[in-house]
């Protein structure tokens, strides 16, 4: 089942260095360290959903650089259904960053059990048993640790010490706020060690850990195996599918080869990618309505507004999430010091792009998603099927912040032409 996950996350986005796992329970700090140390300052963030994936340049204490691929898994769901899709996107990780909020005594108690259960599967999720499993580095985060009240480095490590007994770990203590310095957060010194330990973990005979097969012991359609099966039938059938404008075509003359969860999502996809959220969320609209009342594929169904905007709102969430990526300059696409700003652009994710869209939003998979946000007694009644009903549950995801992040991406294209410059021949 995670063979063609595994492949495509490495096609689609080859790591950049080292590939790192962040993860911890929700508003541990995870995005906030994310985008601390891709873009240099806070960005204020909301629990996420779906993976921030961003490439970065982490400066070190001994000055020594460090690059890596910094997988953020959004838990802003809880962690509790997770767990498959973590042990899937870890399995080609070279090390894991485990993030706690430092102030919570609380939430300690679930951190702890949270990280016992990935490390125990990730040690056993080697196919020969025989054998002593590949340990992945561990770096433990003691994150807001300026607040009031916060733990220490000896507390945290007693804590955490029979979950990372018996593994190459460490234990920081991080401060990511505003107007505080990078080289006073406590990052260069982990960081220091975690280059040293991944080296170290890569230096010995170890075979690589695979992940072992889940067996199917649920028919529950939340459950992360079933959602992680479908994921991977999506990403598979996203190889053989019809191309953008054929399914254009065919949403607009009813002949779909399918009418599915995959296909409404891929339509959202589509439309929002090719013609931008105004606009494409309008035609979503008209499309749907038509296609549902003149198809054959949808007898029985009828047209339901507050679920096609909640879809619309998830899709588009996830198509900000998705990183946007510098296109090299023509004729020859050389990477230069010298070009200039005018002749670069960011590419965004186009129509072509939905098993990218995919690997990196594997929740839209889930065709109950809309029950995390909304009561059945509220979303199937009447009044919802014709006109927009907000959530009683929580609010849905904002794309504030996302856009936020976006927007930041000339800054990002300036640090490219300087490591550009720095790599130059001399």
């Amino acid at each position: 089942m995670t063979s063609i996950i595994r492949r495509l996350k490495e096609r689609l986005y080859p790591s950049q260095g080292f590939s790192v796992s962040i993860i911890g329970l929700s508003d541990s700090g995870k995005t906030t360290l994310l985008y601390y140390l891709k873009l240099g300052e806070i960005v204020q963030t909301i629990p996420s959903i779906g993976f921030n994936v961003e490439t970065i340049d982490a400066a070190t204490s001994s000055g020594k650089p460090f690059k890596m691929t910094g997988w953020d898994v959004g838990t802003g769901c809880g962690i509790t259904y997770l767990y498959g899709i973590i042990q899937i996107y870890i399995s080609t990780s070279d090390a894991i960053i485990w993030v706690v909020d430092g102030s919570d005594r609380e939430y300690l108690t679930e951190s702890i059990e949270a990280l016992q259960r990935i490390v125990y599967e990730d040690s056993t999720g080697n196919e020969d048993t025989t054998k002593s499993p590949a340990k992945r580095p561990i770096l433990l985060l003691s994150n807001k640790s300026d607040k009031p009240g916060s733990m220490s480095l000896d507390e945290m490590r007693v804590k955490f010490s029979r979950v990372l007994s018996g593994r190459l770990s460490a234990v920081y203590k991080t401060s990511c706020v505003q107007g505080n310095p990078y080289e006073k957060s406590g990052l260069p010194e982990a960081f220091d060690w975690l280059a040293l330990a991944i080296q170290i973990s890569k230096s010995g005979k170890q075979k690589d850990i695979v992940q072992k097969e889940q067996e199917l012991s649920s028919l529950d359609p939340r459950s992360q195996t079933t959602i992680m099966q479908k994921l991977d039938s999506w990403l598979t059938r996203t190889e053989t599918d019809i191309g953008v404008e054929e399914f254009i075509d065919k949403f607009k003359s009813f002949s779909l080869p399918s009418w599915d969860h995959y296909t409404h999502i891929r339509i959202a996809y589509v439309y929002l990618t090719k013609y931008g959220r105004k606009e494409g969320k309008d035609l979503i609209f008209q499309g749907l309505e038509s296609y549902i009342a003149a198809s054959p594929q949808t007898k029985g169904k009828s047209f339901h507004v507050t679920m096609t905007y909640f879809w619309i709102q998830i899709v588009h969430f996830g198509i900000r999430n998705v990183p946007a990526s510098p296109e090299l300059p023509a004729p020859n696409n050389v990477l230069s010091a010298s070009t200039s700003e005018s002749e670069w652009k960011v590419i965004s994710p186009g129509p072509d792009d939905f098993a990218r869209f995919l690997l990196i939003n594997p929740h839209v998979a889930d065709g109950n998603l809309w029950s995390d946000y909304y009561t059945r007694e509220v979303i199937m009644t009447p009044a919802a099927k014709v006109e927009m009903v907000l959530p009683d549950k929580k609010p849905l995801p904002n794309l504030v912040i996302r856009d936020a992040i976006n927007n930041s991406s000339q800054q990002s294209l300036k640090q490219v032409q300087q490591l550009a410059a720095a790599q130059r021949p001399r």
